[in-house]
């Protein structure tokens, strides 16, 4: 999908007007729906595959290098479209038999499960879709498994309804989350880049690295926040705003791989901050049953010690390298053009969240307010061409979020129907003995495996459905333990080997693939022991708990975090040495063992051993930068001039 059509000629131009009549159509169908509801929860779930699969169809069709590749998408798009209309139809009797297909259902049913699984690996690779036809496989054969993993015979006919002509598996709560969630709120960010607001957002970053060491880092690390909350695809993300910020941070001095980590490390983090967070967080409020409302505020405290690490790592990067405060020039007139553009939609989706409307209620509102205020002034005005492709950009997107989703419910529902989801969280139990810290590493590290090759979407509904309820099983609250698996889902995008969103910087930035994965995870490493401290500490997701345990844990995280940044980039105040390492090690398990465990003594000892770590750095950057003003000599390395 990232190769351009080898040809110009009228195939591509037509397909090129049927790609742009069938988003705007979608787009019209969908906005429709949330004022005016003309089908029921299944048939509005149908008409949305049907539009997902014949525009994704078209748009493989108009990219593909070869004429029988693209004739064969068309033919594709033709099938999807016969498939939709008949399972609309054949719509009361097929979810009356549901499970009792017949002969021809079932042919249909094969052709659309192997539609939706064939067009997510060629949108989103292939390790995904493996795991749902393994997934598949076990459904119609794992009865021939020995012990606890068995299950009884199913018949071929019940697992191709239950998959997808009975209207479950395809269908059902995951679509309905694509239908009026994801899809409305993709073509809302879409519409953001149409009206120039990313300038604003570069603007702002400015602004704030004026005062942070780094400059130019500190600026990739607002901007790219702010695009990343709206967009949520950190890849797709480090791909829009790092063109800009990489080669600006490696001509401040950041090495190429550096600059490839800050950006990709900002990006993944917009899919942690209220009040978009990525989409998937939409998901997650509809499988805890709450309104996102209440998650939105949860995720506050974790956003904003994120971007506090974010900071933090960049100035000592900075300081390291000798990189001063940024003297960029603020274009303040465009502050002041795009801040009522970002501010007010914004606004508005956050305001209709919290008063309990719907979300796609809220995206249509947020829509129409952008249009409105971008086109009330020529500078942010929108260019038609430039708004029709961004709308037709957003519509592909959000349709292969669509058929994403569709294969998703493929797998959970073999995972449900077939008993696997607990016998995996069995096995999981078994191993880690009924303890929590190991259960918790162990589901660290699959949420981070099943998420490394996916977007974060897909990835957390994979690890919501096989390791949260490991830990609910061990007492860990419904929400933390979704909040735990959601984390790492989103941190996968930035940790080795995979780190696809390094991966992408740094084929910007011209750098070392694997080396620029190490820089964003010692970058995000601090952030990884938030989720352990979240587990013991429901204060960090804002939930009551004892002063005492809430201060201590504060404490703790604070301390860890700081220290592990020192650790990961040998920099404090001035360079650590293998003593000086030893001790912030020290100060992070004490804090650690204190935050967790409630420990109070642990929890002094880490406060004293990081106070007197802090006073002798003091002492040694006072020295490094007196002694060579008063003898004369050349300032120490160990100190940025």
């Amino acid at each position: 999908m990232t190769t351009p059509p080898r040809s110009s000629g009228w195939d591509i131009r037509l397909l090129s007007i049927l790609i742009t009549i069938t988003a705007l159509a979608m787009i019209a169908y969908h906005v429709m729906i949330v004022q005016h509801p003309v089908f029921g929860e299944l048939m509005s779930q149908n008409t949305h595959l049907g539009f997902a699969l014949v525009l994704v169809m078209l748009h493989l069709a108009r990219w593909a290098g070869r004429w029988w590749w693209r004739a064969a998408y068309v033919m594709g798009a033709l099938l999807s479209l016969f498939l939709v209309i008949y399972m609309a139809v054949e719509y009361e009797r097929l979810d009356m038999y549901a499970g009792f297909p017949e002969f021809r259902d079932v042919l249909v049913g094969i052709a659309l499960i192997t539609l939706v699984i064939a067009l997510t690996w060629r949108t989103f690779g292939a390790i995904f879709p493996a795991l749902v036809m393994a997934g598949i496989a076990y459904a119609l054969w794992g009865h021939h498994l020995p012990g606890i993993m068995g299950h009884p015979p199913l018949k071929l006919d019940f697992v191709v309804s239950n998959l997808s002509v009975g209207f479950q598996g395809i269908y059902g709560m995951l679509l309905s989350v694509s239908v009026n969630v994801i899809f409305l709120l993709v073509i809302f960010g879409a519409i953001f880049g149409a009206t120039g607001v990313t300038q604003f957002f570069m603007t702002f970053g400015t602004l704030l690295s004026r005062h942070l060491r780094g400059g130019a880092g500190q600026t990739a690390v607002f901007s790219s926040s702010f695009v990343g909350m709206v967009n949520g695809v950190a890849a797709a993300n480090v791909a829009i705003t790092g063109a800009y910020t990489i080669p600006v941070m490696k001509k401040s001095g950041f090495s190429g791989e550096q600059a490839a980590a800050i950006e990709a490390m900002a990006s993944t983090g917009g899919q942690l901050t209220p009040p978009i967070m990525g989409i998937a967080v939409f998901i997650m409020a509809n499988f805890l049953g709450i309104s996102y409302a209440q998650l939105m505020s949860k995720a506050l405290v974790p956003a904003l010690a994120y971007y506090a690490i974010a900071v933090l790592g960049v100035m000592l990067i900075a300081s390291r390298r000798g990189i001063p405060l940024s003297t960029a020039a603020v274009d303040w007139s465009m502050l002041r053009r795009g801040a009522p553009v970002f501010l007010l939609p914004m606004a508005v989706l956050t305001g209709m969240l919290f008063m309990h409307h719907t979300v796609g209620k809220a995206a249509v509102w947020s829509i129409i307010t952008l249009l409105a205020v971008s086109c009330a002034r020529r500078a942010t005005r929108p260019a038609w061409r430039d708004l029709l492709q961004q709308l037709e950009g957003g519509a592909v997107l959000a349709a292969t979020f669509a058929v994403a989703t569709a294969c998703i419910g493929i797998l959970v529902k073999c995972m449900t129907f077939t008993g696997l989801a607990t016998k995996l969280s069995m096995v999981i139990t078994a191993v880690a003995g009924q303890s929590l810290l190991p259960t918790l590493v162990m589901v660290m590290v699959l949420s981070i495996f099943l998420s490394a090759s996916t977007p974060t979407v897909i990835a957390y509904v994979v690890v919501a459905f096989l390791a949260a309820p490991v830990l609910t099983e061990l007492g860990v609250d419904q929400t933390v333990a979704h909040f735990f698996v959601f984390y790492y889902a989103v941190l996968a995008t930035v940790t080795p080997p995979v780190a696809g969103a390094a991966m992408v910087g740094s084929q910007i930035a011209r750098a070392d693939y694997l080396k620029s994965a190490w820089e964003s995870f010692k970058l995000v490493g601090p952030f990884y022991i938030l989720p352990f401290f979240m587990v013991r500490n429901p204060v960090i997701l804002l939930e009551a708990q004892p002063l005492h345990q809430a201060v201590m844990a504060l404490c703790g995280l604070t301390v860890a975090m700081f220290g592990i940044m020192c650790l990961a980039q040998r920099f404090c105040l001035v360079k650590l040495g293998g003593k000086d390492a030893a001790v912030v090690a020290v100060a992070v398990i004490a804090a650690t063992i204190g935050g967790f465990y409630h420990s109070s003594a642990a929890m002094v000892f880490s406060l004293i051993v990081a106070v007197g770590f802090l006073t002798v750095q003091f002492r040694k950057r006072r020295r490094s930068v007196i002694l060579p003003r008063f003898t004369g000599a050349a300032p120490s390395s160990n100190t940025p001039s």
